[in-house]
């Protein structure tokens, strides 16, 4: 044991023997050659044995190396594979997202990441203010924005597509022409004006108007009877299961907006729960309209 190199030295030599090549040993371990040289040449001197020579300008391993590069290409797959299945640290991804997304979407989901992801925990902030990640202690932001207006870092989630939804007992006496509906409103953005004209129904300014700040607000009032709200259908799925909630007209309208994902980092939990919820996104809402 007191004559084993040090560990770095060997995977250095390794990676060369594998390539026959510094330059290229130097990009896959991301030094230059010049370091993967030096770090050889201690090897060499630490072992007191050369393990390369220069034949035509290229790298040919000697006796010893051949026999050191067979034996060090084993012990290091063998070591990799013996890390890459040690039980992981739990980690934890740090989320912020509007409070409407939170509780009726991302929560009422959570416990399949659990099950897939069991080492990985997740701290959830319900903030509709708009944070820089790179300045905040958060590794994904769930935000809401005009369509096309993310970069390359904000990943699609679902589109904003809404419809009008209310409580049994008001869907029954609502008339025909929704003269009688009182409009539950999201002040922050406010799409009723865009619902009324796809629908191309009228009357919209001469209804009456209640204003929410926060869309979970006016869910709840909808929930009451107090009204017909709008929101994503997405966000309104578990309602319309339980039947708390219930469409007025079949086919959603797009607003213009969608639901964006911006991960601060590539690290695996990180990506791994950014993952999964495009995965959770993508599933298709599956609801029969009421008659």
């Amino acid at each position: 044991m007191k004559r084993l190199p040090p560990l770095n030295f060997v995977r250095v030599f390794e990676c060369s023997a594998r390539h026959g090549n510094l330059h290229r040993a130097a990009e896959e371990l991301g030094v230059t050659p010049g370091a993967v040289s030096q770090q050889i040449r201690s090897l060499e001197i630490n072992l007191g044995l050369p393990l390369f020579e220069r034949v035509h300008k290229k790298l040919r391993l000697t006796t010893a190396g051949q026999q050191l590069y067979a034996t060090s290409a084993q012990v290091l797959r063998l070591l990799q594979q013996t890390v890459d299945h040690l039980p992981t640290p739990r980690q934890t991804v740090r989320i912020t997202a509007a409070p409407t997304l939170c509780t009726r979407w991302l929560v009422p989901r959570l416990s399949g990441f659990y099950e897939r992801h069991p080492n990985v925990g997740v701290l959830i902030d319900a903030s509709a203010h708009y944070i820089n990640l790179a300045e905040e202690p958060f590794d994904v932001a769930i935000r809401h924005g005009r369509d096309g207006a993310g970069s390359a870092q904000h990943v699609p989630l679902f589109p904003d597509a809404v419809v009008a939804v209310c409580a049994p007992s008001v869907a029954a006496s609502i008339a025909p022409d929704l003269g009688n509906v009182k409009l539950l409103c999201f002040a922050p953005q406010d799409h009723w004006p865009c619902w009324f004209n796809k629908k191309d129904i009228g009357g919209y300014h001469k209804l009456d108007h209640v204003s929410f700040s926060h869309l979970m607000l006016a869910l709840d009032a909808a929930i009451a009877g107090q009204g017909v709200a709008l929101s994503a259908l997405k966000l309104v799925e578990h309602d319309l299961k339980q039947r708390r909630l219930v469409r007025l007209l079949e086919d959603p309208v797009a607003t213009g907006y969608s639901y964006y994902i911006v991960a601060r980092s590539e690290e695996r939990h990180v990506k791994a729960f950014a993952d999964w919820l495009v995965e959770e996104a993508s599933k298709e809402v599956e609801l029969e309209i009421p008659s």
